[in-house]
């Protein structure tokens, strides 16, 4: 470790890193961030809230989440390369791409169902709209909630009412 040059800590994935060297930062509330990424500065972006909070990084814990998201037909060849990009995805755990779905399992802490969606559309793999894109769209708001509703938790060490001393 270089003495000269201050440590931070991604707030998204958690990995240590080089101020003076990271190349992607942000400022939220006049504090300052630093990621290891583009993908986890947007992630941050989505849910600052939620990386902002104040938090024990021994107690975060993955936050697992399943989907089936319908897509069209699309030939066998595609659905290869597009299950191999989004294996390749941050946070993501599995993926199973069938004629006219995708199965994907995922920690929300590390990526969001709007990344997904559009690392689909970068793979070559269209989702289907209309009803689906509702449900997807109903998805992202609870995910968002979710998140929210975690950061507002008061932390651990302070929700214990203080002890009496007689």
């Amino acid at each position: 470790m270089n003495l000269h040059n201050p440590q931070s800590i991604d707030p998204v994935c958690l990995t240590k890193l080089d101020t003076s060297m990271a190349i992607h930062q942000l400022t939220y509330r006049n504090v300052t961030y630093h990621f290891c990424s583009a993908h986890c500065q947007e992630r941050f972006s989505e849910a600052a809230v939620f990386f902002s909070a104040p938090q024990r990084i021994d107690e975060l814990h993955p936050i697992p989440k399943h989907h089936r998201l319908r897509v069209a037909s699309v030939p066998e060849a595609i659905r290869e390369v597009a299950g191999i990009c989004l294996s390749e995805v941050r946070g993501v755990s599995n993926v199973l791409i069938g004629d006219g779905y995708a199965d994907i399992d995922y920690d929300l802490r590390l990526v969001s169902l709007n990344q997904l969606e559009a690392a689909m559309k970068d793979a070559g793999l269209p989702l289907k709209g209309w009803l689906h894109g509702l449900r997807r769209s109903l998805w992202s708001f609870v995910e968002h909630n979710e998140l929210e509703n975690l950061a507002s938790q008061p932390s651990p060490c302070c929700s214990r009412p203080p002890i009496r001393v007689r």
